[in-house]
């Protein structure tokens, strides 16, 4: 599963202003997923949805999670498979809630995890793969 639509090339997801990388992951219910994820002011954080601007070259995240607030490994080089967790940057080594991506965060989840809904953030697309 790729969370937000099917996997993305490297050129739909890439952002020329940060670095963006991929993260492999799974749900409490056992589902496995991939996720892209930026680095924005020092940490890397999973954005589940790209919300469209009007100008094609940027897209708005709809929810940006901060990753290292999970148990979580570096793969260097990348994950080498299999199907869409190919590419993989980074697993993390423990289950997330999918109301985490999916669903209005309730404010209990907004005390429980590090999480910019709705970020006044726009990254141009284009850019180079990390």
């Amino acid at each position: 599963m790729y969370i937000g639509a099917a996997a993305p090339t490297r050129e739909e997801v890439a952002i020329t202003d940060t670095k963006e990388f991929k993260v492999a992951f799974g749900f409490e219910d056992g589902a496995m997923a991939v996720c892209g994820a930026v680095e924005y002011e020092g940490a890397i954080w999973l954005v589940p949805k790209w919300l469209p601007v009007q100008n094609e070259r940027y897209a708005k995240p709809e929810r940006m999670i901060r990753l290292d607030q999970f148990r979580h490994q570096r793969f260097d080089p990348p994950s080498n498979g299999p199907g869409p967790f190919a590419g993989a940057d980074f697993g993390v080594n423990v289950p997330l809630p999918k109301n985490l991506f999916f669903d209005e965060l309730s404010s209990q989840l907004k005390k429980q995890y590090i999480v910019l809904d709705k970020p006044d953030l726009k990254f141009r697309v284009g850019g180079v793969r990390h």
